[in-house]
């Protein structure tokens, strides 16, 4: 599956096609780690893309990686430092195969544990976690956002959405970007909602 960026990046995701595999800047394997192809994903892709396509970063750091997507976007589009962090093994596992894969590693590099555990600030921070997640770890991520940087979060559906914003506004933050996409399910989701949501925020932008 070929997964195609505004500023016409392509990555490949399973399941691979023999046609689109070769073609592709980036491919990524998940194993176990959380698919790259959830609309999450794309959204969050879609918003960094453009972001980088807008203006250079310097240091981006992705707040559970998974497979390592979007940090591996970063490190193909030129960002000096790229730090992918997660609470897994098995994701750190499959983000470091995957930057080998890309020959990627010179700028990429990879973190067990929690927010608790960097330190520092950059300037561009992405998170695509579920919402109970990004709730209980919003604060530290903020902390770690450069002034003037960008935040893009993702994983929580619109019904969420007041809260957090509420929450970031409250702080200094500005949204710049907001996509949403619809995902179908046999029956009613927990959460009461079918559409997921990104969005970018810039921090205490003047």
């Amino acid at each position: 599956m070929l997964l195609k960026l505004p500023s016409g990046t392509t990555i490949a995701v399973p399941p691979f096609f023999f046609r689109q595999h070769p073609r592709a800047h980036l491919k990524i394997s998940c194993a176990s780690a959380f698919h790259p192809d959830h609309i999450t994903s794309r959204l969050s892709l879609e918003i960094l893309d453009r972001e980088l396509e807008a203006g250079p970063c310097d240091a981006l750091l992705d707040v559970g990686c998974g497979s390592g997507i979007l940090a591996l976007l970063a490190a193909h589009k030129g960002v000096p430092f790229v730090a992918g962090l997660d609470i897994d093994r098995r994701a750190i596992a499959t983000s470091r195969e995957n930057a080998e894969k890309n020959h990627l590693t010179q700028n990429a590099h990879w973190l067990l544990g929690t927010i608790l555990a960097v330190q520092g600030n950059f300037q561009c921070i992405t998170a695509n976690l579920p919402h109970a997640v990004i709730d209980e770890i919003l604060d530290e991520i903020m902390d770690r956002v450069a002034e003037g940087g960008v935040l893009i979060l993702s994983g929580f559906h619109d019904i969420q959405w007041h809260g957090l914003y509420a929450r970031l506004t409250a702080h200094g933050f500005k949204d710049e970007r907001i996509l949403s996409g619809d995902r179908s399910f046999y029956g009613i989701p927990p959460s009461g909602s079918f559409t997921w949501m990104a969005a970018q925020f810039r921090k205490n932008a003047r």
